[in-house]
């Protein structure tokens, strides 16, 4: 247990800072380009995200497959091996295609100016391939530090480029395209950083085995990323069109999906960066308890995994909603952003549900049920994209990404009560988010109160302390989590000198008493030993006198 707090601790922190390190990279990128550029680049980013998950199934295979093989470096090592020529294999087949078509493939885009964006990313294909399966071999291996770490240095070196190429010191591209260059490099970078740590760490690249083994399992598990990504991306391309149908002009839908993607979905899916981190601990450790047999343990965790995600999406769903739009004003100095993010915040529960759940599936081995899930989800987004930006315009992402997330988080549930049993705790999980909402309620009538009469910063700051202190008192006094036993665990409580004093006394007593007897006891012995020894002395001298008194007779 130690272990995995520890772990998820490094994890956790390092998460927390990459997470923010790149939210504020972010709000830098909506105030010095603005939202019309932020939407650009994102529409590029999306369609390159779908190419690089046909590739990213097998780094997640490989994690798994390394946990299971835990102490067998060698194995780990070939495994390795084998995901590195799959990945780049397929990353290099489709550099080439997209290269040999060049402009061909603008239809792709709902904007032309994010086809010289693409090209400049898209090697990104070849070297991110490279990085997940570095960091697959640390995360299969329980080396969460490497993992962790080169994650935070890629986005210090993107937003230092970015800084630096916006700023004309080095680059003389425009707007969305020196952001492209900058995340180029610093994959690059973080690449070769993995590449000295791998080999710093006993890392080899070995005879290649199991090819067939992650093939059959990275189908199903490619499949479902792609499919995701590929739900992002026709969102990035389907949903502006939409909005122009709906009255928009180009540059205003570009800019109203660029406030959504690139600034409101980020706060909203800053939950995630907990879940994640306790699901990077969690998976090799269930993989590992399932390949011995261990159920139990594994129950155990993925119960523990669950109430976690619930404590999240309930923390931060009581926030959002009073607090959405005042954070979006201090954050983006956009106020419709931060409309988004009280509108959506009903969305955390599934989102963290199915955040939490597909690891665990993934961790069993159970990835067609991961394909199943993300295609009926997948599926359901496709009517509100094409049909319901004529109503509720932007918001129409809103509902197609909480139907999806529903739909996973129920298909996942069900899947993993029937793979391991029951491990879901009700009893602590459907009070705990039943007493959320009145308490969010609470807080937005507080706000829009602190609002009228004071400023936005005022509103986060006093509602912000509102809810955390009646959140934390919910969660203790419903024994949702044992708050003592955290804070003992986090802040161990040091012992007094006096007491340090005492103990130190009572050890030199018994010390001396323990030598005391030793010595003692040591002198019987040996007294013992010298009064028999004379008693066998005597007895035989006693015996030789009586036998030469008989022969002289």
């Amino acid at each position: 247990m130690n272990n995995t707090a520890k772990s998820f601790g490094i994890v956790t922190g390092f998460s927390i800072v990459t997470r923010l390190v790149s939210f504020i990279f972010k709000m830098w990128m909506s105030r010095a380009l603005g939202a019309e550029v932020v939407g650009l680049y994102q529409i590029a980013l999306s369609v390159l995200l779908m190419l690089f998950t046909i590739t990213a199934g097998a780094p997640t295979v490989l994690s798994r497959k390394i946990a299971e093989s835990s102490g067998n470096l060698k194995k780990q090592n070939s495994l390795l091996t084998a995901s590195v020529i799959i990945g780049l294999g397929i990353s290099a087949a489709i550099c080439a295609l997209f290269y040999g078509l060049g402009t061909k493939i603008s239809p792709l885009f709902s904007n032309p100016d994010c086809l010289p964006i693409f090209f400049i990313m898209l090697p990104t294909i070849l070297t991110s391939t490279l990085y997940a399966s570095l960091r697959s071999w640390f995360w299969g291996r329980k080396k969460f530090l490497a993992f962790s770490s080169t994650e935070l240095v890629d986005e210090i070196v993107k937003i230092a480029l970015s800084v630096a190429f916006t700023g004309g010191l080095i680059s003389r591209l425009n707007g969305a395209q020196n952001i492209a260059l900058a995340m180029t490099i610093s994959d690059l970078a973080c690449v070769l950083i993995l590449l000295v740590l791998f080999f710093a760490t006993g890392g080899r690249l070995t005879k290649p085995s199991g090819f067939k083994e992650l093939t059959l399992k990275t189908i199903p598990l490619s499949a479902t990323r792609i499919i995701t990504s590929l739900g992002a991306s026709l969102t990035a391309l389907i949903l502006p069109k939409m909005l122009v149908k709906a009255g928009l002009t180009l540059a205003e839908a570009t800019a109203q999906y660029g406030r959504v993607a690139g600034m409101a979905l980020p706060l909203i899916m800053a939950p995630v960066t907990f879940i994640g981190a306790l699901s990077v601990v969690l998976v090799p450790d269930v993989a590992e308890l399932r390949a011995k047999g261990n159920m139990d343990a594994v129950r155990s965790k993925m119960s523990a995994s669950l109430l976690f995600s619930v404590i999240i999406a309930s923390l931060f769903f009581a926030i959002y909603l009073p607090l959405g739009q005042s954070l979006g004003q201090l954050l983006f100095k956009d106020s419709e952003a931060g409309k988004f993010v009280s509108y959506c915040s009903l969305m955390l529960f599934p989102l963290a549900t199915a955040q939490s759940t597909t690891p665990m599936l993934n961790s069993l081995g159970k990835e067609r049920i991961t394909l199943l899930g993300t295609v009926v989800g997948a599926i359901a987004m496709i009517p509100c994209i094409l049909f319901m930006p004529k109503y509720i315009g932007i918001y129409a992402m809103a509902l197609s990404t909480g139907l999806c997330f529903l739909l996973i988080a129920i298909i996942n549930l069900i899947a993993l009560k029937k793979e391991v049993g029951s491990f879901a705790n009700h009893k602590k999980n459907l009070p705990l988010v039943l007493l959320s909402i009145p308490l969010a309620v609470t807080g937005l009538f507080g706000a829009k109160l602190l609002c009228r009469y004071a400023d936005y910063i005022t509103a986060i700051v006093v509602v912000g302390v509102y809810i955390l202190f009646f959140f934390f008192l919910i969660i203790s006094a419903f024994n949702v989590v044992d708050v003592t036993a955290c804070i003992k665990m986090l802040a161990p409580k040091k012992a007094s000198k006096t007491a340090i004093k005492s103990t130190s006394k009572r050890h030199k007593k018994r010390t001396k008493t323990r030598k005391k007897t030793e010595g003692n006891g040591t002198k019987t012995v040996q007294n013992r030993h010298e009064k028999h020894t004379k008693n066998r002395i005597a007895f035989r001298s006693k015996r030789c006198d009586n036998e030469t008194a008989k022969v002289r007779v």
